[in-house]
């Protein structure tokens, strides 16, 4: 019973804490807003390790996988400066995630901070531009927000891993049904790791253009192009480096003012550009990016999507592998169950195939399965101080030794905001 009792007694003293906060709130005028959370935690698979096999082989349980209760907790700050013409949006959070029972080091410390500036020059011209930074060790903050390819990370990263995607979007309205929209994307991956380093640590610059065509007042049409150059920083994997032309056409639709939707398909045409002799030089494969969004009442919207494109791999370089091929079908809904307590589900489905540099490659073709789940309860107790509770499962089922893994964790917990 010591472990249960930990960490409830460590949710009670912060929810004590967090009361004590939501006294100075003030009247949500302010162009900025502070927040901070304390939650309780169960987690039974900390470093996402194999379920069937050691590394060593020796057919017993992965000795790497430990389970443990902890905490933690979330300062944040969040900034929304509207200006004559332009909106200034900044936030940052800091995270320290304390384990009870983990081997090694006891806590985790991350960082997360993002920056959004738009401009109206006039009416025709409007540049958009961000920053998002991460320094973290969950796969779902190692994924890059923007940039064609970019699909979710399957492992848990130990270390103070940093991954920063900064974008900026120049549109410009040619004549009234015709605009161009001018982009470019950089995504940026440093891992402490040393085998995660080998595999991921690169360099993605994505330049693009689109031409967009107002087919209707609740439709748009565009041709898109996007250039990609991948450069990875470990000479062990240039043979990964590569170069992408993405041609793909898209639809945005509103079907009502409750449902739209969006299309984009096209084609993604790769070079390897450091290919040995004898090794896949080139490829193509579809890029596919689309999604329904629903809100079917006020505070509540259900959303499908479905995605398929390239993605860079974990395997380290010995492994030959060059990327992989994945296709990712998610879904969120969030429901307005009363006027104080929302609800929100979020799965995704992810298959994904090996890329080998030959096909003599001894993985090339296998497969993986990855599946998350999240539910998530949030009841409003003031317009200060609010209680959540939260379960994520994750389940990974690979045709590659030793990365089968299995993870639930439970969050509760309590969050004042000012």
């Amino acid at each position: 019973m010591k472990k249960p009792f930990k960490a409830a007694s460590m949710a009670t003293a912060g929810a004590a804490i967090l009361s004590t906060l939501s006294a100075f709130a003030g009247d949500g005028s302010k162009p900025y807003t502070l927040s901070a959370g304390v939650r309780g935690f169960y987690d039974d698979n900390i470093f996402t390790a194999n379920n069937k096999v050691d590394v060593d082989g020796d057919k017993k349980p992965d000795r790497r996988k430990f389970d443990s209760f902890g905490f933690e907790i979330t300062p944040s700050v969040r900034f929304n400066v509207p200006l004559e013409g332009s909106t200034l949006t900044a936030g940052y959070t800091y995270g320290l995630r304390y384990y009870e029972s983990r081997p090694g080091s006891k806590d985790d410390q991350f960082h997360l901070a993002d920056v959004a500036f738009s401009h109206a020059f006039n009416p025709r011209y409007k540049l958009s531009v961000s920053d998002q930074f991460a320094a973290a060790q969950e796969p779902d903050q190692m994924v890059a927000f923007s940039g064609s390819g970019t699909l979710p990370q399957v492992v848990r990263a130990e270390g103070s891993n940093i991954r920063n995607s900064a974008g900026a979007d120049l549109t410009v309205q040619i004549v009234p049904l015709w605009s161009a929209v001018v982009g470019y994307r950089n995504n940026y991956y440093n891992y402490k790791n040393k085998g995660f380093a080998e595999a991921l640590d690169r360099m993605e610059n994505l330049p693009s253009l689109g031409l967009r065509y107002q087919l209707a007042p609740k439709t748009v049409l565009s041709g898109n192009y996007q250039y990609g150059d991948v450069n990875y920083r470990n000479t062990k994997s240039d043979f990964r480096d590569n170069r992408s032309h993405y041609v793909f056409a898209g639809v945005d639709h509103s079907f009502t003012s409750q449902l739209v939707g969006s299309l984009r398909a096209g084609a993604q045409f790769v070079d390897w550009y450091h290919a040995p002799a004898g090794a896949r030089a080139d490829a193509v494969n579809p890029f596919i990016d689309a999604n329904v969004t629903y809100s079917y009442a006020t505070g509540s919207n259900v959303q499908i999507g479905f995605r398929h494109a390239r993605n860079a791999t974990d395997l380290e370089a010995a492994s030959a592998v060059l990327d992989q091929q994945s296709s990712l079908a998610y879904g969120s809904i969030n429901h307005q169950i009363t006027g104080k307590l929302r609800g929100s589900v979020v799965a995704q489905y992810q298959n994904s195939e090996f890329i080998g540099a030959s096909k003599a490659v001894l993985l090339n073709g296998q497969k993986e399965d990855y599946i998350s789940l999240g539910l998530t309860l949030n009841y409003r107790i003031n317009n200060y101080l609010s209680a959540e509770a939260a379960y994520y499962y994750d389940q990974l089922a690979s045709d590659v030794n030793f990365r089968d893994y299995s993870r639930n964790r439970v969050f509760v917990g309590i969050r004042a905001t000012y």
